[in-house]
């Protein structure tokens, strides 16, 4: 069932039981309107007759005649109200015929059951009157036959004009939900033609204000979003089979040069599978740190964490690294505070380590120094890696961190080292030290070098 439809259906619902309601209340109102009505007219009347038949005994020194009391009750008399005069035992003294049973009559007067009566098809009201010397018991009696009927015309109005009422409100509830639901209809429209294909198509929005503009401007954001990372995810691709692609030329390369020649001597075979393997060691890392990458945007990397000494850490760390450093004649120095207490996992703290210390023995000129400090601030630990590089410029201090993106020129990497990292090292760096609560950023770089710092939250040193 439809949007469209629930709602007319609910809708008319909702006015069925409110014109139920509302009938009845009516009906009811309608009918003690009328009762009200026809007693305070039988009041009246009782009080006229009770004027007038003490006027008629003192005419007669105070006694009542039959003659002069049928007289007077008759002037009163109609189709619909008949009127009678009975002495205080029952007997009817005065009036005229009465649909009323006299033996009912009888019992009301001798138990003195005075005020409104119901009975059967008409209403009653008895009234104890003293007329001169003599005691009464003046009764009238309404007809309901009059208010029965209106009463029934009111209600066969009610059965006719209310369906009437719900058929025209059903079809205007329709009509009104789908011209509400056209908005709706149109985005589902607009939705299912957008694909991966065309994500930069956005859904018109009509109103901003209104409920429906919002989900319009939320799917439009929705969009938006999938369109960023679809173009992500592309650039990603692009660049990770890029990187893949030069070693694996490389290492086809040197397989094709290698068996394509029978007089080659073992210092040529030596030195092919040396390149060969730099290749594969660079595509080894880089489909590492693809996979680490994949299982980060997964959320499948969990943590083992450990009460850790970040001092210790990061020497060993910066040891692994001193042969590296040599080949490029760059001298390593660690200051670490061996007490500094962090929680985490060992692995990636040392992988995120590594990737700054690499990074910045890359672009580190010849004879200089880095300087890998770890220290204390507040709640915080530091972690400082510096080096005496060209510095990046400050329109791409952030673009650093993304995933594939190098500055060698920026940074004046030399030729022998430039492209020599696939452009992953840094995000996986800051990845790390997000999921460890912490930051990484780019603090200082200009021409004196750069400087990265790692932020972490301290942990409670074990007993």
């Amino acid at each position: 069932m439809t949007i469209r439809a629930r709602i007319t259906i609910w809708y008319t619902l909702v006015l069925a039981v409110t014109l139920a309601i509302a009938g009845a209340i009516t009906y009811a109102a309608v009918r003690q309107q009328i009762e009200r009505a026809s007693d305070a007219s039988m009041t009246s009347t009782a009080r006229t007759l009770a004027a007038g038949l003490a006027d008629e005994a003192g005419e007669s020194n105070g006694v009542l005649e039959v003659r002069a009391a049928n007289e007077l009750l008759t002037e009163f008399r109609d189709h619909e109200r008949a009127v009678v005069l009975l002495t205080p035992d029952g007997r009817e003294f005065a009036g005229h015929g009465t649909p009323v049973d006299p033996a009912l009559l009888h019992q009301l007067a001798t138990t003195h059951a005075f005020g409104f009566r119901n009975a059967t098809t008409v209403r009653l009201l008895l009234e104890p009157l003293r007329v001169g010397n003599q005691d009464f018991v003046l009764v009238i009696a309404q007809s309901l036959a009059a208010q029965q009927e209106t009463l029934a015309d009111l209600q066969k109005a009610m059965l006719i004009t209310a369906p009437l009422a719900l058929l025209v409100a059903s079809l205007g509830g329709y009509v009104l939900a789908r011209k509400s639901l056209a908005p709706v209809v149109r985005m589902s429209a607009k939705a299912r033609d957008i694909s991966a294909t065309n994500l930069s198509e956005r859904i018109e929005v009509v109103n901003a204000r209104d409920e429906l503009g919002e989900l319009a401007a939320t799917l439009n954001a929705l969009l938006a979003r999938l369109d960023e990372s679809f173009a992500a995810q592309r650039r990603f691709m692009a660049d990770a089979s890029h990187e893949l692609r030069s070693p694996v030329t490389i290492l086809q390369g040197e397989l094709d040069v290698t068996l394509s020649r029978d007089d080659r001597n073992a210092a040529d075979y030596r030195e092919s599978l040396e390149v060969m393997r730099r290749s594969v060691r660079r595509l080894t890392r880089i489909v590492r740190d693809l996979f680490l990458l994949a299982r980060s945007d997964a959320g499948d990397v969990p943590l083992k964490r450990e009460t850790l000494y970040l001092g210790e850490l990061v020497s060993q760390t910066v040891r692994a690294y001193r042969t590296v450093a040599a080949e490029r004649k760059v001298t390593l120095i660690a200051e670490c505070d061996e007490e500094l207490v962090v929680s985490g996992d060992e692995d990636l703290l040392q992988r995120m380590t590594g990737n700054l210390v690499e990074n910045a023995i890359r672009y580190a000129p010849l004879g200089t120094e880095v300087l890998i400090r770890c220290t204390a601030a507040g709640n915080e630990a530091r972690i400082e890696v510096r080096d005496r590089g060209e510095g990046v410029p400050d329109e791409l201090r952030e673009r650093i961190f993304e995933r594939f993106f190098r500055v060698d020129r920026a940074r004046g990497a030399t030729p022998t080292t430039a492209g020599s990292g696939a452009g992953l090292g840094l995000p996986i760096a800051r990845w790390i030290a997000a999921e460890h609560g912490g930051a990484l950023r780019l603090e200082q770089s200009d021409s004196t070098g750069s400087l990265f710092v790692v932020t972490l939250p301290r942990g409670s040193s074990p007993v």
